[in-house]
């Protein structure tokens, strides 16, 4: 039977890190990868597509990147894919939560299925939560909560950047809410193969027919901002043809912190940078800004670089306008506000 695992976590909790060093290792070469991205532009599955290799195929592009059904279909399409293509039998998929999802609904709706379960069977729900922000979110957020409270593996990432009092203190927390999860600490995704080749007892396996998940091609109006259900977290994603150099890159980013605060929670874009090493994923989680990814090779067919803030109470309007820093050259111009951004031109 294919060992079906649900990655759960919050907002930039390291999710596609820990994934993707699995990817990297022998024992994740027969896995397929289903992503579920908040927002109407998806970018977490470009990473995945750099390791084309260790990722199960349709056509061109990993799975995440061709499946156009409802998940439960794409389930059963994964059962046959093995023989439709001729390759090695898939011993694993797993399906990358959105940083705002409750996995309570999904798990209650996995057992069952007639058609699903003899082919496969719940592996185990790893949630990853962040060493530093991590903390704050299990109080302020309930979808963190949530998302610890189900999981068989608690996976503590970033622990590199959280001193040792907050360390125990967050998992005192973390044993609160869920006694029963195995705790595992990780830095870039290096328990990744230690924590997915953990042994879970067999269940069968339904997944929620009204699931959605992102779908490569869709897209995205410039500027879309969408919600989640019953809260005021909204995600907005827009397109850019700017090609900005490092100093609007921080110029921007500062702007961005400065107008909301602690209302950003998750910041991502796909940038094309005038410097030597162009192409880059940048990620910020809250107001930090971590270290961007390289890539060797624009990763899609769109030469447009694409950017994702997800937050509270973010206004499309100011966002939009605030893209302009990005063009900034001058590194002694720190814009305050829009006002100031308007007077640097």
């Amino acid at each position: 039977m294919i060992v079906f695992d649900l990655l759960t976590g919050f907002l930039g909790s390291g999710k596609t890190t820990l994934l993707n060093a699995f990817l990297k290792t022998g024992a994740g070469t027969d896995t397929a990868v289903i992503v579920n991205e908040f927002g109407a532009i998806g970018l977490d599955q470009l990473l995945y597509k750099e390791l084309s290799e260790d990722v199960y195929l349709l056509d061109s592009g990993c799975l995440c990147c061709t499946v156009t059904h409802s998940l439960r279909e794409t389930l059963l399409e994964i059962k046959n894919l093995s023989n439709r293509l001729g390759r090695p039998p898939l011993q694993r998929v797993v399906i990358e939560t959105t940083g705002l999802a409750d996995p309570l609904p999904v798990l209650h709706a996995l057992l069952g299925d007639k058609a699903l379960m003899p082919h496969f069977r719940l592996g185990q729900v790893i949630t990853t939560v962040d060493a530093v922000q991590g903390a704050a979110q299990l109080v302020q957020h309930m979808e963190s909560r949530r998302q610890a409270s189900v999981a068989e593996h608690l996976v503590i990432t970033k622990t590199d950047m959280a001193n040792p009092d907050q360390l125990q203190s967050l998992r005192q927390h973390l044993h609160q809410i869920n006694p029963r999860a195995q705790v595992t600490e990780s830095v870039d995704g290096h328990a990744a193969a230690s924590v997915f080749s953990t042994a879970v007892g067999d269940r069968s396996l339904q997944l929620l027919p009204t699931a959605t998940f992102f779908i490569p091609g869709t897209s995205a109006p410039r500027g879309v901002l969408t919600h989640g259900s019953g809260s005021d977290i909204g995600s907005w994603s827009t397109f850019t043809d700017i090609r900005p150099t490092w100093v609007g890159i921080a110029a921007w980013w500062n702007l961005l912190i400065l107008q909301f605060g602690n209302q950003l929670l998750r910041c991502k874009g796909l940038l094309s940078v005038n410097d030597a090493r162009p192409f880059v994923l940048i990620q910020g989680v809250g107001k930090v800004f971590h270290s961007p990814t390289f890539l060797p090779t624009w990763p899609d067919a769109d030469p447009r670089g694409r950017i994702v803030c997800i937050g509270s109470k973010l206004d499309p309007v100011w966002l939009q306008a605030s893209l302009r820093a990005l063009t900034i050259t001058e590194a002694s111009a720190r814009p305050q506000n829009l006002n100031e951004l308007n007077d640097c031109f």
